[in-house]
């Protein structure tokens, strides 16, 4: 430019002329620098910033739009994440032991039990005694005992387990060493490998803890080994404290121990080869009455991999997905709005040159930084201030919790992101790409493209907000109308106040069958001085036992075998439970007198419509003797969802080691804390006893129904959400057509049309796109609530009741929704309007 200048200066022109002839030769120099940069390829790398800094100053000017924004994107993603961290090791996720195809659970199918994985240990010897089918097992015994970290008790649950059990599975403890085969005897047994948290609970969490005492059952054990806070093991084999499973039968009960079992298959051998080989098993000899009772017993072989997995879950996944949708379709709306509010300020970027791509560069910029900013705060809440809580709540070490957060948790958030980020600037992108740019620019007229379409499509968008809200809120009210009916259930006894105090012998505790009866008199007696305790009584647990065993076999008229269910009880323990006396009285109580209680399922069974009171029968296992019946009481469930099979109840004095409960009964349920009160009077009556549990039997109700609950409470915080989420896409749609008629109704009232007629018609147009969604949610639900029939209890997935409720509720909230905008016009200044015009 300089030499330019002075070749014209030397050819007689002045310098300020030759310097103006130089520019105008030598061209735009911004123009050539511009050229220069585009060359080296960085150019979009500044633009890019400056778009970011534009954006990050045009978001904190909209702070109501850009709240709005992050709250919805907040609840979409991260409530998606966490039911995705929920169900994903069931149902996503690979499984983390090595070939999980090949890992098979072992249990028994009857007409009555359904399919229990809970094997006696004849039935798991008959099957691995001879097998050639499978490569190594992993054996479980669930006990009950006093375990003792120096004078402090520690826990209450040991599991036995087989040598090759980690093996199985896969795990190798990160600390110390895995049981040896030696160790699976007994005297050779006094070791134990502990869980993670049992280490930071009662160990202080340091590598020293190998080679540290603990006392189980008054034996010293030594800490062999210690599990990492990612060595999880599956739900059947998880515990604080393991120990090795010596295997031994009881000579007074061959069903016991009862095993959960685990084979893994050997490579080409299948299902169906396996199954046959454990059918053809022989049984060792057992009493004939058990040998009836096993003869109903099918042998089944189940995918571990299949058993996690439950409709919950998967109806858990559908509904997170319909709350995210919803989300991405209240960003999208909020979006287009956004960009039909800045209609001038981008008319005029293409007026001056923009492209069409720097502009849709510009909306992407802003989702993309709307998105990252939603998932920092996902990230953030769920890594630092969940963990935190769910310590505080649960006493557990945030660490454990935080483990849950891998990095599948985080990618699921990245991928959720992503894909909202893309969906949420869709349709400002096809409205950009249709943009008119004169009309822009003119007062008044339709910008950007705004018309009808844009109209329709803000409408169907909300539409589809309000048919996914109806889905879930369908799902959610079918949900309450099964509890409800569970909750009015006729369980056949009063559970109101009662109280059920499981209690276990420790090995080792020997004593006479009438020292026995005179224990649980001793703790009937410091019980009841409990203040609040009306009555007390022992027996066997047959309160929602959770199953019907029907091991008892009782002899029928015409020789045949009827599975009873048999429980030993003293005197007033009927009365006790609150149960209902039908015919007859209740049991003596008196020392040497046979006589039995019989439910009106047995009556029915065995007596058919004959009077049963006088009567007598027979159990097989007791020979000859006759059980004259001196009362029926009402049927007594033995799980929620399911009737009551025959039961009879006998006097304790028979069998005394088989009583394993106490029962107590209040005026009303009692409050928190209760439980340590019961827990500390056992435990002065004999400190060798273990409670195994102490509960009101109305949270024992609650937790029978776990899956349902569990499913209920995600789907009813979905549904708040996600209705709360679609009233307000309601609510932004109607106040921007508000605003953009604003002219248009001004217009309306000059020429006569009223208040009210301006407030019906924004009223109108707000429950049209609300009305659609509920048709089209109503339609879906129809096909899709037939998948929760196994959550369901008494319900139909098409209950009218719900359908109308659900009806009800989103036309109220729809209404609320348009109102305050619709309110907004009718209260319009024509005046001032039309002046302004």
């Amino acid at each position: 430019m300089e030499a330019l200048t002075q070749s014209f200066v030397q050819v007689g022109m002045a310098p300020d002329e030759a310097r103006l002839a130089a520019q105008r030769q030598f061209g735009g120099m911004v123009q050539i620098e511009e050229r220069c940069r585009d060359e080296r390829g960085f150019a979009w790398l500044g633009q890019a910033m400056k778009d970011v800094q534009y954006t990050l100053r045009s978001l904190s000017r909209a702070r109501g739009f850009t709240l709005t924004v992050l709250i919805t994107l907040v609840f979409g993603v991260g409530v998606t994440t966490a039911v995705f961290s929920l169900t994903a090791g069931d149902l996503f996720l690979s499984s983390p032991y090595p070939s999980p195809k090949q890992l098979m659970r072992i249990g028994l199918r009857d007409g009555l039990n359904g399919d229990v994985f809970y094997v006696p240990q004849f039935v798991y010897q008959a099957d691995t005694e001879h097998s050639a089918s499978f490569d190594e097992f992993a054996v479980v015994e669930r006990r009950t005992a006093n375990v003792l970290v120096g004078d402090e008790p520690a826990g209450t649950a040991v599991l036995g387990i087989s040598e090759r059990s980690f093996h199985v599975f896969g795990i190798v403890p990160a600390f110390g060493r895995s049981f040896l085969p030696e160790e699976n005897r007994e005297g050779a047994n006094n070791v134990v490998i502990v869980s993670y948290l049992f280490w930071r609970r009662h160990l202080d969490g340091s590598p020293d803890a190998l080679g540290k005492k603990v006392v189980i059952d008054q034996r010293i054990c030594t800490v062999v080994g210690i599990l990492g806070i990612d060595q999880k093991l599956p739900l059947i084999f998880d515990g604080d404290v393991y120990q090795p499973l010596v295997e031994k039968a009881d000579a007074q009960n061959v069903f016991l121990p009862m095993l959960s079992v685990v084979g893994r298959l050997k490579k080409g051998v299948s299902t169906a080869q396996a199954l046959a080989e454990i059918s053809a098993a022989k049984l060792p000899p057992i009493p004939q009455w058990a040998k009836d009772y096993m003869s109903r017993q099918k042998p089944i072989l189940v995918g571990f991999a299949e058993l996690g997995r439950s409709d919950s879950s998967w109806i858990m996944v559908v509904a997170a997905c319909f709350l995210y949708a919803i989300a991405c379709l209240n960003t999208m709306n909020l979006m287009l709005i956004r960009l039909l509010r800045r209609r001038r300020e981008l008319s005029i970027r293409f007026a001056v040159g923009a492209s069409r791509t720097q502009v849709i560069r510009l909306i992407g910029i802003e989702s993309l930084v709307l998105t990252i900013a939603a998932s920092v705060l996902v990230a953030f809440i769920a890594l630092w201030i969940f963990p935190p809580v769910f310590a505080f709540l649960n006493r557990d070490d945030a660490e454990l919790f935080r483990s849950h957060w891998d990095w599948h948790t985080l990618l699921c958030v990245a991928a959720l992101s992503c894909i909202a980020c893309l969906f949420t600037a869709l349709v400002p992108v096809f409205r950009l790409m249709k943009a008119e740019v004169n009309s822009g620019l003119k007062d008044g007229g339709p910008t950007l493209g705004e018309g009808r379409l844009s109209s329709r499509m803000r409408n169907s968008l909300v539409s589809f907000q309000a048919a996914f809200a109806v889905l879930l809120l369908i799902g959610t009210g079918l949900m309450v109308q099964s509890f409800g009916r569970l909750h009015r259930l006729d369980l056949g006894f009063n559970p109101v106040g009662k109280v059920k105090a499981v209690i276990s012998f420790p090995s080792g505790y020997n004593v006479k069958p009438e020292e026995v009866i005179t224990l649980y008199e001793r703790l009937r007696q410091r019980l009841i001085s409990i203040p609040g305790v009306k009555s007390v009584s022992y027996g066997q647990d047959s309160l929602l036992v959770g199953y019907f065993e029907g091991s008892s076999q009782v002899q029928m008229g015409d020789g045949s075998l009827l599975p009873t269910s048999a429980t030993l009880v003293a005197s007033d323990f009927n009365a006790t439970a609150g149960m209902s006396l039908m015919k007859g009285r209740w049991l003596s109580g008196r020392n040497g007198e046979v006589e039995a209680l019989i439910n009106e399922a047995f009556a029915k069974a065995r007596f058919g419509d004959r009077d049963p009171v006088g009567l007598s029968f027979r159990i097989q296992v007791a020979g000859d003797q006759n059980f004259p019946v001196v009362g029926v009481v009402h049927n007594v469930r033995d799980t929620v969802r399911s009737p009551s099979g025959p039961h009879i109840y006998l006097p304790a004095w028979m069998f005394p080691q088989n009583i394993n409960s106490m029962i107590l009964s209040f005026e009303s349920d009692p409050k928190k804390g209760f439980d340590a009160v019961i827990r500390r009077a056992i435990y002065e009556v004999d400190p060798r006893l273990i409670t195994v549990d102490v509960g009101s039997i109305n949270l024992g109700i609650d937790d029978s129904l776990g899956a349902e609950e569990y499913a209920f409470r995600i789907l009813k915080g979905l549904s708040v959400v996600a209705f709360i989420l679609t009233l307000i896409g309601l609510f932004a749609v109607i106040a921007y057509t508000v605003d953009s008629r604003m002219a248009e109704f001004g217009v309306r009232m000059a020429i006569g049309a009223t208040p009210c007629s301006i407030h019906r018609l924004v009223l109108s147009k707000g429950m049209t796109a609300a009305g659609i969604g509920l048709v089209l949610g109503t339609l879906a639900a129809c096909g899709l609530t037939r998948f929760m029939r196994s959550l369901l209890f008494e319900t139909t997935p098409f209950d009218p009741l719900v359908y109308a409720g659900v009806a009800a509720v989103l036309v109220v909230g729809g209404g609320l929704a348009c109102w305050i905008p619709a309110r907004r016009a009718a209260r319009l200044d024509v005046v001032k309007l039309l002046k302004w015009e």
